[in-house]
């Protein structure tokens, strides 16, 4: 995945531990919590899903460390490919703060 460089140091942020806002303002990139997506499958709309955060039209997911990285990986590989835009995915050791 291709980010701009914006959006790769609020990426770097987040995962440091920065909160999602306070990294997204300080590069000013622009951010959406909560937003509401269609999921895909075979190119039709199946289920909508609650994206926790969109950074400048990527949804942003977060991957917890305490699940094997293979299974996290299928999981998440399977969102990406559900959702009909660019996905980043950052692996915390718990959830992020808000």
């Amino acid at each position: 995945m291709s980010v701009s460089a914006p959006v790769a140091r609020v990426l770097e942020r987040i995962a440091s531990g920065e909160s999602v806002p306070v990294a997204c303002a300080a590069e000013g990139v622009r951010v959406q919590p909560d937003v509401i997506v269609d999921a895909h499958y075979d190119g039709k709309p199946v289920c909508t899903v609650t994206l926790p955060w969109v950074i400048d039209g990527h949804a942003l997911l977060f991957a917890d460390e305490s699940v094997a990285a293979a299974i996290a990986d299928d999981r998440l590989a399977a969102m990406a490919s559900a959702l009909a835009m660019p996905v980043c995915i950052i692996r915390h050791a718990s959830a992020p703060a808000a």
